[in-house]
């Protein structure tokens, strides 16, 4: 399986409460850590860490049971992986940084915040929403849901048939892009995550203690949304910047769910604008 799709930056491995964990690191100064979403892993912030290693050191984890990380031997859910992620920073001797998650790790990274805010230095929520009532929340629940169901029918085989990865790809992409081997490198992520990791993670994508975390973040925060995000509805994007205090809400038009892939230009534009601030 090619990954000529993403800039090359090497896996490092550290020991994270006495478990081998898969990361990435590049770039001197300032630290940005960088949390991938719901089927993800480090790989999809290759670019921006390429980008923006001239001026910030950046750190991307895999988080357990995706990418290269093995699962926990224990139930993955909302407050485990919160505990996991300070963890993680504790052993790097993250003192200080700028925290920035991508969809259901935007959740996670919501939580931490408020938890760390001597720790946190600045937030960045990547195209992620909230609910304005429980019918948006069931939506939410339903897409991952449905993701979700492919853990049970996935096999090794399928990520080498177009028809799959273009399927799966066209529910994250606006557009899909002219290079199947963006979608191939993607899709190869989506199959390698563990299976009970997958299904427990996307059981806590509509977790009710959000909207309370949104109100205790007092730490400067961005909002990147995507106009035209599939799985994290647009909508809720602006009811969760009005619920941070002084939160800035910035949007990326013709861009779906990922775009620090589909849009990385713009993407790592707005990154560095507020790093720089």
């Amino acid at each position: 399986m090619t990954t000529k799709a993403f800039p090359q930056v090497d896996l490092a491995s550290a020991t994270v409460q006495g478990q081998r964990v898969a990361y990435r690191r590049v770039g001197v100064g300032p630290t940005v850590l960088l949390l991938h979403g719901w089927g993800g892993s480090s790989h999809y912030w290759a670019a921006t860490m390429t980008a923006l290693a001239h001026q910030y050191t950046l750190i991307a984890p895999d988080m357990p049971g995706f990418g290269a990380s093995p699962p926990l031997g224990e139930t993955t859910d909302v407050p485990r992986l919160i505990a996991w992620v300070e963890a993680f920073a504790d052993t790097l001797a993250l003192d200080r940084f700028t925290l920035n998650g991508h969809s259901f790790a935007a959740g996670l990274a919501v939580h931490l915040a408020t938890r760390n805010p001597q720790q946190v230095e600045k937030l960045v929520l990547t195209c992620f929403s909230t609910f304005r009532n429980e019918a948006e929340r069931k939506v939410v629940d339903s897409i991952h849901h449905v993701l979700a169901l492919w853990m049970a029918l996935r096999r090794p085989w399928m990520a080498e048939r177009r028809m799959f990865y273009r399927a799966v790809g066209g529910r994250f992409f606006y557009k899909l892009p002219a290079d199947d081997a963006v979608l191939q490198a993607a899709f190869s992520d989506f199959l390698k995550m563990d299976k009970r990791t997958a299904l427990e993670t996307a059981r806590s994508a509509g977790n009710p203690t959000i909207t309370a975390a949104l109100q205790g973040v007092r730490t400067p925060t961005l909002l990147i949304g995507a106009r035209q995000d599939r799985i994290m509805p647009p909508a809720g994007t602006p009811v969760a910047a009005r619920l941070i205090p002084g939160a800035r809400l910035e949007w990326i038009e013709q861009c779906g769910h990922l775009p620090m892939i589909e849009r990385p230009e713009e993407y790592q534009r707005l990154l560095g604008d507020f790093l720089a601030q």
